[in-house]
């Protein structure tokens, strides 16, 4: 995605070259170079992941064929024997047959073949033997292909990227906004860059606090292919430190939230799967299947008791957590849900979807529509509620932020300024700032009291849009 370079590294990488002593030519009986094996995860695997994983998973096994554990890869498909490895055999081997452009079927199926330098490189791995160069033959070699993938994230972006995810951090002092392959994080006092979290997935979907300040958590991925939460602890005055990795998915993570008291933490994303985990010892406490498309956000009752979760299938649903069940299941959107959240109070849930409208309802006995809270231009892609419960801030496809009195829906008062549709807003602790982000990579800083802007900038690090003056 980034290509970070410049003429001034071009010319300094071409000095070096032309300065840099010429070496004496090889002796004529000297033996050439012996010839590097063909690893598995370094060569072989990042083929299978762009042109055969999407198909082959144990979410989508087509003709009964998982690739993402090398086991499975090389016992074969719905006959058992009909798709194999024969180490050292590739014209044997019915998983090199259907990867040469005369395969029968060709694979990838109705795709372009592969390249003949990439079929060529298969079969040399084939033919040394086949072998498994990572952890152990019955993981998912595909999890550890992107653990172990390193990403270089330019120290100045060429373009700016979608905001997919704000929050304003616990003391207040920061924001923190969604970036390439990592986490940026903006000084509210003058919108300036006051640190970069890597180690991330491609794109951040969410950020969140617990309420005591103690920890941290991201959800993310690399769309179609992984997807990852992850968890850090927080010391004042000190980087986030990170503590583990949860949530491992075959595709993006989408949501994370802290129960109250922050003992636990859930997330859930594009595999359907509701995850909770204990935040300090890292267990997995609950895990519900129970939607019939990506969950697109989860917040947790004031009580810590229940779970409420957001979906592309049009529905919005609470759980139980500690009957680990499903309890009521609102259907009122008729769209995609793309945020929830619960009532100060814990009675009622508050959703947001495709339907440009947020709608509370309540979940004692069934899932019941109290009201609604119009006015928007569009889908509603983000809702939060202000710390003392009051007010509640809806952005979307209007490309505005509006607030609303929580308890009667009485509009406060509009936030303008973004050129593109909002995917994100947060409060600040105190409940005085909103914080937005644009898909076309904008964050605002915004007063609550009256709306005026406080700050506004593009939240990618070095990035310089073209006409900008400090560009020239």
């Amino acid at each position: 995605m980034f290509r970070p370079c410049s003429s001034r590294r071009r010319l300094i990488a071409s000095v070096l070259l032309l300065s840099a002593p010429l070496s004496a030519p090889a002796l004529a009986d000297e033996p050439p170079p012996a010839e590097k094996p063909v690893s598995f995860m370094a060569d072989v695997a990042p083929i299978l992941v762009r042109n055969c994983i999407a198909c082959h998973n144990p979410k989508k096994p087509e003709s009964k064929y998982v690739m993402t554990s090398f086991a499975k890869l090389a016992k074969g498909g719905k006959v058992g024997e009909d798709i194999t490895l024969e180490p050292g055999k590739p014209d044997e081997s019915y998983l090199v047959e259907l990867i040469r452009h005369d395969g029968d079927p060709r694979m990838p199926y109705k795709q372009d073949p592969l390249p003949a330098a990439e079929v060529a490189l298969i079969e040399k791995w084939v033919s040394e033997g086949g072998k498994y160069d990572g952890e152990s033959p019955d993981e998912d070699w595909t999890f550890l292909l992107r653990r172990t993938r390193k990403v270089e994230v330019p120290e100045a972006y060429p373009v700016a990227v979608p905001i997919t995810a704000v929050a304003v951090t616990p003391d207040g002092s920061k924001v923190e906004a969604s970036g390439y392959h990592e986490v940026t994080a903006w000084n509210v006092a003058d919108g300036a860059l006051a640190g970069r979290l890597r180690g991330l997935p491609e794109r951040t979907y969410d950020v969140a606090f617990s309420k005591d300040g103690k920890w941290m958590a991201t959800a993310g991925g690399d769309p179609g292919l992984y997807g990852l939460a992850k968890l850090y602890a927080l010391e004042p005055g000190a980087e986030p430190k990170f503590v583990r990795d949860m949530a491992e998915a075959q595709d993006a993570v989408f949501a994370v939230a802290f129960s109250p008291d922050g003992a636990k933490v859930a997330a859930a994303g594009a595999d359907r799967v509701l995850r909770v985990y204990d935040t300090a010892k890292g267990d997995l406490l609950l895990q519900i299947e129970d939607h019939a498309d990506w969950i697109l956000d989860v917040a947790f009752s004031p009580d810590g008791k229940l779970l409420a979760t957001a979906s592309r299938d049009k529905s919005s649903k609470v759980f139980d957590v500690e009957k680990k069940e499903s309890l009521v299941t609102f259907p009122g959107h008729a769209q995609p849900v793309y945020s929830v959240l619960f009532a100060p109070d814990g009675k009622a849930v508050v959703s947001a979807g495709g339907d440009n409208q947020v709608r509370i309802w309540t979940i004692d006995g069934e899932a019941k529509e109290a009201r609604k809270i119009g006015g928007f231009g569009g889908a509603v892609f983000a809702i939060a509620l202000s710390p003392d419960g009051q007010a509640l801030a809806g952005a979307g496809a209007d490309k505005m932020v509006r607030l609303f009195n929580f308890a009667d829906g009485k509009a406060l008062r509009t936030i303008e300024g973004h050129k593109d549709w909002v995917y994100s807003v947060a409060f600040s602790p105190d409940g005085k700032l909103v914080a937005s982000g644009s898909w076309d990579g904008e964050v605002r800083l915004s007063n609550f009291e009256d709306a005026k802007p406080l700050q506004s900038f593009l939240a990618a690090p070095g990035y310089k849009p073209p006409g900008d003056q400090a560009a020239r």
